[in-house]
């Protein structure tokens, strides 16, 4: 009898864990949820109350965004211009953090606080000058302008995170590769950095969705030719009227990137999130 009623309360455990992370999911999915069904709608639909739960989807909003706010153009310039920065960010610091990690340098912890320090910086202190030495120098609203602040934006993370990853990795296993006749850049192109795969598919999406979701650096130093999504988002609110459908629609245009890029991932993020990161 008591194995019974303990295989009962084992269940009946197991079925309240579940039904928790039922609920969890629920409550964190809704919004997602109401921002894509909000996308479907029609201006009417989206502010009837109580809220219409059945209708007939339409891509009306979308359309509106190609058309009136010109989002494709926006989408291109965030997916180059991201990625060109994630991409020196993550060579860079990675490079650096490697240096940092097994290299006998002096004050090299002194040079790792001022890397981060780069990133204490609240952004609105940097803005106005680099918008200054921007236009001084001819690269304001341009790709590389963006691409340059974004990168330096990311790479004191990359560096500091990517070293906590390094530091794991026992030196052991190098100093074989090298007494295998291997150099320095052979051991770390092909020992070292395989086993760094999971730490650099979870910096490289944080990354990412950092420069990604960037708004100020884009709205002050873009005009027109290298705006991003989220400038181009924020125009469809204004102070008298917010268009719900067409904002619910830039916001699923700017989600799927990132989503995307964590279902490619996915098969390293976990490994890489709990990789020492949590470290000093």
């Amino acid at each position: 009898m008591s194995v019974h009623h303990g295989a009962i309360r084992r269940c009946s455990k197991v079925a309240s864990a579940y039904f928790l992370a039922l609920l969890a999911t629920a409550f964190f999915a809704f919004p997602i949820f109401w921002m894509v069904t909000a996308s479907l709608k029609s201006d009417q639909i989206i502010t009837a109350y109580p809220p219409v739960w059945v209708f007939v989807p339409n891509l009306q909003n979308y359309v509106k965004l190609v058309e009136d706010l010109g989002i494709l153009k926006m989408f291109i310039n965030s997916a180059v211009i991201v990625g060109l920065s994630t991409c020196l960010a993550m060579v860079c610091g990675t490079l650096a953090a490697y240096a940092l990690a097994r290299f006998d340098i002096k004050n090299k912890q002194l040079i790792a606080f001022e890397v981060l320090s780069i990133r204490m910086l609240p952004p609105i202190v940097s803005v106005v000058p680099m918008f200054i030495l921007a236009r001084w120098l001819g690269v304001f609203d341009t790709y590389w302008l963006l691409t340059a602040a974004y990168a330096l934006a990311g790479l004191p993370f990359v560096v500091w995170v990517m070293r906590v990853f390094i530091q794991d990795i026992p030196q052991s296993i190098e100093e074989a590769a090298l007494i295998d006749g291997c150099s320095r850049l052979e051991s770390f192109w092909r020992v070292t950095l395989p086993l760094l795969m999971p730490g650099l598919a979870a910096t490289m999406v944080i990354v990412f969705m950092f420069a990604w979701n960037e708004f100020l650096l884009a709205s002050m130093l873009t005009s027109n030719a290298a705006k991003t999504l989220p400038v181009i988002a924020a125009n469809t609110l204004n102070a008298k009227s917010i268009a719900w459908g067409m904002a619910s629609a830039a916001g699923v245009v700017m989600s799927l990137p990132v989503v995307v890029l964590v279902l490619l991932m996915q098969r390293y993020l976990v490994r890489g999130l709990t990789l020492g990161a949590v470290k000093g």
